[in-house]
C-alpha cells in the first residue's frame, strides 16, 4: 500500500515516517503487505503523481501553498484516495469547510499523532481501496484532472483537440481524436460513441431520437447510421452488468 507525507516541518514529517513505519510492521504480520512510504517537504513534488497513492497525509503550514490549497488542488484534481489533513496549528477541521471544499475523501488526525488513531486511518485506507473505481487521466498545459466514467457527460472532437463535459460543470479540453480518447473508455462501460468525433454516457442521455440525442447538460449529437443501435446495445450491457452484481 502506497501513503504519501506532505509536511513542511522537518520533525513532525521524519515522526510521521517513525510512525508509519511501525504501521508497516504491523501491516505486514497482519496483512502480509507493507507500506511504501514517501515523503515530501514542498507541494511542487507532492503534486506530481498523487494519484500512485493509497492514502496522502497532509500538514503544510509555512509555504505559500498550505494545507488547504493543496486539499483542493487533490479535490478538483480528482483523487479519491483517503486525503488525511494532520491538524496542527492549523485547524483543518474548520478551514477545509469554511474554503468552500467538499469532499467525502477528506479525513482528519490531530497532532501529535496517537498510535491507535493512526491504527485506525491505515486500517480505513486498506478498506477503501476495496472501493476504488477505474479512473483516466486528463491532461492539457494547465492541469491534470482523474475522472471515472460516471464524471464524463459527453465528449466532442473541436478541431484538433477532444471537449469533454464533467458533471460538476468544468470543461476539459486537451489535444486528440475522439477515437483515442475512446480507446481508453474501454473501461468504462456507461460510455459509447454516437458518431465518428463524438461520445456520450448513456446514464446521462435526456432525450433520443433514431438520429439524434440530447445529453441532460444540454449538448446535442447527430447519430450516425452506423451507431444507431450502440446506445440500446451500452444500455444493455450496463443492465447485465448491474443484474450480475446483485
Amino acid at each position: 500500500m502506497f501513503i504519501a507525507v506532505c509536511d513542511d516541518n522537518i520533525a513532525d514529517r521524519k515522526q510521521t515516517e517513525r510512525l508509519l513505519g511501525r504501521q508497516s510492521d504491523r501491516f505486514m504480520k497482519e496483512f502480509g503487505d507493507r507500506l511504501y512510504i514517501d515523503s515530501f517537504g514542498n507541494a511542487e513534488a507532492f503534486m506530481y503523481k498523487p494519484e500512485m497513492y493509497h492514502g496522502l497525509f497532509i500538514d503544510m503550514t509555512s509555504s505559500n501553498e498550505n494545507g488547504v490549497e493543496i486539499a483542493r488542488m487533490l479535490v478538483e484534481k480528482g483523487i479519491t484516495s483517503p486525503i488525511i489533513m494532520c491538524c496542527s496549528s492549523l485547524d483543518y477541521r474548520t478551514l477545509i469547510p469554511a474554503a468552500g471544499i467538499v469532499a467525502d475523501n477528506i479525513h482528519y488526525l490531530d497532532k501529535p499523532i496517537k498510535v491507535a488513531d493512526l491504527t485506525d486511518i491505515i486500517n480505513f485506507i486498506k478498506s477503501s481501496i476495496k472501493t476504488d473505481v477505474p479512473r483516466i487521466e486528463l491532461r492539457d498545459n494547465d492541469e491534470t484532472l482523474y475522472v471515472s466514467g460516471d464524471d464524463i457527460i459527453c465528449v466532442k472532437e473541436v478541431g484538433r483537440n477532444v471537449r469533454i463535459w464533467l458533471t460538476d460543470g468544468r470543461i476539459h479540453e486537451q489535444l486528440g481524436t475522439a477515437y483515442n480518447f475512446y480507446s481508453q473508455c474501454v473501461k468504462f462501460p456507461q460510455i459509447c460513441p454516437v458518431n465518428n468525433s463524438g461520445l456520450v454516457n448513456v446514464n446521462y442521455v435526456k432525450n433520443k431520437s433514431p438520429f439524434h440525442v440530447t445529453m441532460n447538460n444540454g449538448c446535442s449529437f447527430i447519430i450516425s447510421f452506423e451507431y444507431r443501435k450502440t446506445i440500446n446495445e451500452t444500455k444493455a450491457i450496463l443492465e447485465a452488468i448491474d443484474t450480475s452484481s446483485h
